[in-house]
């Protein structure tokens, strides 16, 4: 990356946190996350030449994974293994929805089905964009739709869990705890992190510093609280990238399609919500706010950045999240083969 391109992005940054402080002061909720991904939005639809903006996210990434590991302990580690058969439902239900859509997702957008399903599949974008490229599908629907379901999700979920912070039980970190443990998490983590990604191991920026956190934990040191002021940069960081996603230019390029995935990425939400809503309390005794976020077919760092802000159970949601994503990753190659056959013998 020239200096050029460093400062641009450093200046769409600033203009993304400035945005996220402006919704702060006016008191609006989630405003970290919203202003920042408006001001974000502004400023890639306004400056030319914006570089690469991985590092910014991957940033904010590593911050997430390690504040879910600040707000652990044995307990809530066991507590969270024991739901792992309801988040594999969880995640098995998200991926039948989406191979279901996947039908008239690709009549509404005028594009193939393997290009509809890889767009709907509940997974993330650079997993999916990149699969469709190997495939000689649509990579450049899959991505523009898979961008359009994140901020959606962002923005619509909490709308239907209710933006009154007031009424969600938060959920409080476990008292005391080591800040040298934290930092140590931290840096640990990031290395887990680059040695994950030369392997291309799944959402390593998150995931790392979370099972970093997890063995310091069972090995008996307790993590401080993550410093608020890092959280906020954390938001930061998720609602710059979401909102660099947003260009004026991809959404000119395929509106029918632009068209077609909100309405589907809408009804995957929907389908979802009524599952935490009816389905899962069956099985989990978890708040719906808990278990809206944790199915929600957002990102991964999405959703849990928006637990942080809302004070649920950030590890909860984020196992929910990283087993969906986990297993559409697997369930893909065996989905993908299933539908070519059989539209082959269709033909």
């Amino acid at each position: 990356m020239t200096i050029r391109s460093s400062l641009v992005v450093a200046g769409g940054f600033a203009a993304s946190a400035a945005m996220g402080w402006i919704f702060h002061w006016l008191g609006l909720p989630l405003a970290w996350i919203f202003g920042s991904m408006l001001g974000a939005a502004i400023y890639a639809n306004s400056v030319p030449g914006i570089g690469r903006t991985q590092l910014v996210r991957r940033g904010g990434q590593l911050l997430i994974g390690s504040s879910v590991a600040s707000v652990l302990d044995v307990a809530t580690i066991y507590d969270v293994a024991r739901l792992l058969p309801v988040m594999m439902g969880a995640a098995l239900a998200a991926n039948l929805v989406a191979v279901a859509i996947s039908l008239p997702l690709a009549r509404f957008a005028g594009v193939d089905r393997l290009s509809a399903l890889l767009a709907a599949l509940p997974a993330g974008m650079a997993e999916m964009s990149s699969l469709a490229a190997d495939l000689n599908a649509r990579a450049d629907f899959v991505m523009v739709a898979h961008s359009l379901r994140v901020v959606l999700v962002v923005v619509t979920v909490p709308l239907l869990i209710g933006l009154d912070v007031d009424a969600v039980t938060a959920v409080a970190p476990p008292v005391g705890g080591s800040n040298v443990a934290l930092a140590v998490c931290f840096v640990l983590g990031v290395g887990a992190a680059l040695l994950a990604s030369r392997l291309d191991l799944l959402n390593p920026w998150i995931i790392m510093p979370m099972s970093v956190g997890v063995a310091l934990v069972l090995a008996g040191y307790a993590l401080a609280p993550m410093p608020r002021p890092l959280l906020i940069l954390a938001q930061i960081a998720i609602g710059f990238s979401l909102g660099m996603r947003l260009r004026r230019e991809d959404l000119y390029r395929l509106p029918r399609a632009t068209l077609a995935g909100l309405g589907a990425s809408l009804t995957l939400v929907v389908a979802m919500m009524i599952l935490a809503a009816f389905a899962l309390p069956v099985f989990a005794e978890l708040s719906f706010p808990t278990l809206a976020l944790g199915v929600a077919p957002g990102g991964l760092g999405e959703m849990i950045a928006t637990a942080k802000a809302l004070g649920l159970a950030s590890a909860t949601v984020a196992s929910f999240q990283f087993v969906r994503s986990f297993m559409t990753n697997l369930l893909a190659p065996l989905i993908i083969v299933r539908l070519m056959r059989r539209d082959g013998s269709r033909k």
